[in-house]
């Protein structure tokens, strides 16, 4: 399952990157994430529909990208989300993922519930920037 989303955010790239990067708060924005916990030097990742999985963060500071690599769960794969410009910056996310066997039979419906949940978190991000 590939897919992109983006959206446009007026406000300073610095700020929307320490938002970004902040593992803790990702289910604040993300919701099918439920919560997300560092074991050593991975993540342990409850999500909002029955699964558990386990990822891997990691930050390109210079070329302001978070990478999300699943290692194993419902998915596998990666999803990055990367920041362009600045005020406006632009947002974009892009999933590369695999769905486990078992998923696999509903994975039309879940790419529209995957890339709907995408462009909901992303304008969670942009009102949270642009609202106060």
């Amino acid at each position: 399952m590939e897919f992109k989303k983006e959206i446009e955010v007026n406000s300073d790239r610095e700020d929307i990157w320490e938002l970004i990067k902040d593992y803790k708060r990702i289910p604040e924005f993300w919701h099918g994430t439920r919560s997300i916990e560092k074991e050593g030097n991975y993540y342990m990742v409850q999500f909002a529909f029955p699964g558990k999985g386990k990822m891997q963060l990691k930050e390109d500071e210079d070329n302001f990208i978070l990478s999300e690599n699943y290692l194993k769960g419902p998915f596998t794969g990666e999803k990055t989300t990367q920041l362009y410009g600045n005020d406006p910056v632009k947002i974009v996310s892009v999933w590369n993922i695999k769905l486990s066997p078992m998923l696999r039979a509903f994975s039309n419906k879940l790419q529209g519930h995957f890339e709907q949940g995408t462009e909901d978190a992303l304008k969670r991000i942009k009102d949270y920037f642009e609202s106060s």
